[in-house]
């Protein structure tokens, strides 16, 4: 089973932010650019918003290519979801939360959970990305026998053909 990463989105998001813009974009612009780099690592992230929506009761879930996305009810914090996630799962030990609030990642850790930093998971995607890169640009290894190994082949092979050219002369 896939180690799940349960990230604190805001705090992922003020943390890598580049320019001043919108919050819609800005948080839209962020998921793309995280899709991009664990879409092809098969990693398991899920991102969790503080809610706005006064009116819904219970939090929303929605996908994003290869991202789950969460975003809480106007009642729960992020931070609480992503604590009731940890205390109501059966293996805690394969659950990651990524966050800077200390408190939070304290608290996941004392129920079981990984943590790491906002910069430590960047650096874990970046590492498994230029890994996984270069491993599909590596070149194929070329099979090759030794020439004692190619000359019992061949010799096995011509062998083998002589039997059945005989086989068919005799059938003439």
């Amino acid at each position: 089973m896939p180690i799940l990463f349960l990230v604190d989105a805001y705090n992922l998001l003020f943390r890598t932010l580049k320019k001043r813009g919108s919050l819609e974009k800005s948080r839209q612009l962020m998921i793309e650019e995280l899709n991009e780099a664990v879409s092809h690592l098969k990693l398991q992230v899920i991102l969790v918003f503080d809610g706005a929506e006064e009116h819904l009761p219970h939090p929303s879930r929605g996908h994003f290519d290869a991202i789950e996305l969460v975003y809480t009810s106007k009642s729960k914090t992020a931070d609480e979801y992503i604590t009731e996630e940890v205390a109501n799962s059966r293996w805690p030990s394969r659950i990651t939360v990524v966050t800077n609030d200390r408190e939070l990642a304290g608290r996941c850790k004392n129920l079981g959970a990984k943590k790491l930093t906002i910069d430590e998971f960047i650096a874990f995607v970046t590492k498994k990305k230029i890994k996984k890169k270069r491993l599909s640009a590596a070149p194929a290894r070329a099979f090759r026998e030794s020439t004692s190994e190619f000359n019992r082949l061949l010799r096995a092979f011509e062998k083998k053909l002589e039997e059945h050219l005989s086989k068919e002369n005799k059938d003439i």
